[in-house]
């Protein structure tokens, strides 16, 4: 077996003045192991450790590392979104040009086409309302929609066993894990109270997030990093017919090396900034082996709101 302290052996006519010369140039700390092998055989280990980081970067083994962006949209912006119709469709040869200038935002991510596929859960001590009704998307009912026959790409059509077998899950689990969870206080409401949704890098790759449509503007609260992650909070405010505009809260979280994101929006007169981010950290993000792509050809820009839809 071909292991860090076999290579060690391997390379153990490497000069001590080189290691030292290396050990200074690469700033490195002590290791746990020392007490196992000398100071030398150690510094060994961290050059080979080095070298090997060069060569897999050089060799395309670096880890992908995504980006999150957003940008206010105005009238003078070019018209860069469009659709076009798909076939056999009423909207076949159908094109059309857009700017969503009287949009509150855009987002945008620089995810790859091809990823896996990722659901989240809420785990205990979250603070939501228990009256609060709830509709779920689970990761079932997602990998049901892959069935042969379906309307998915016929090249990534299989059936329901063959989805959890991938995604390594059990059919019981899919029913465990969601896609998205709306919550909604009073049946008759026109919008939930909570929303969360977990878009992994497929459905973001080529697609615009479109916030405040068909009018609306946008006020970024909090724009940080932590580690891996990217955080914006923003409120996006709408104009309705009483004079008085429809506010919604906004949380994203991109995990910029999964290429994932967690979005958590709510009601402005139901929660708050603080709220959410407390309902953030109690929710547990699952990456499954499931891969897949999807064609964004035809359109590249999503209405994203707390709907129902």
């Amino acid at each position: 077996m071909v292991d860090g302290w076999f290579l060690l052996d391997a390379m153990d006519g490497i000069h001590e003045e080189q290691l030292m010369l290396t050990k200074e140039f690469l700033d490195l700390s002590d290791y746990a192991h020392q007490k196992r092998r000398s100071p030398r055989k150690v510094w060994v280990t961290a050059l080979i450790a080095a070298i090997l980081a060069l060569l897999l970067a050089a060799c395309g083994y670096a880890v992908y590392r995504a980006t999150m962006a957003h940008r206010e949209l105005t009238l003078a912006d070019e018209k860069v979104y469009f659709f076009d119709g798909d076939e056999d469709t009423l909207n076949e040869g159908l094109h059309i040009d857009l700017n969503f200038g009287t949009c509150a935002m855009a987002l945008h991510f620089d995810t790859e086409e091809t990823g896996c596929l990722y659901g989240f859960r809420i785990t205990d001590g979250a603070s939501l309302d228990p009256a609060w009704l709830c509709r779920e998307a689970t990761l079932k009912e997602l990998f049901e929609s892959y069935e042969p026959g379906g309307f998915r790409p016929e090249a990534q059509q299989r059936p329901l066993e063959q989805c959890l077998r991938e995604a390594g899950m059990t059919e019981a689990e899919a029913e465990e894990w969601y896609s998205a969870l709306i919550y909604s206080g009073d049946p008759a409401a026109e919008r939930p109270a909570l929303r969360i949704d977990v878009l992994d890098g497929p459905r973001l790759h080529g697609v615009d997030l479109i916030l405040g449509w068909p009018e609306g503007k946008a006020t970024v609260v909090k724009e940080e990093a932590q580690g891996d992650v990217q955080i914006l909070e923003t409120l996006i405010e709408v104009p309705t017919n009483t004079g008085e505009p429809q506010k919604t809260l906004f949380l994203f979280r991109f995990d910029t090396k999964r290429q994932v994101l967690l979005s958590v929006a709510g009601a402005d007169e139901l929660l708050d900034f603080p709220a959410l981010e407390a309902i953030a950290e109690h929710i547990e993000l699952r990456e499954t082996g499931f891969v897949y792509s999807l064609d964004h050809s035809g359109q590249n820009w999503s209405i994203f709101g707390l709907a129902f839809g």
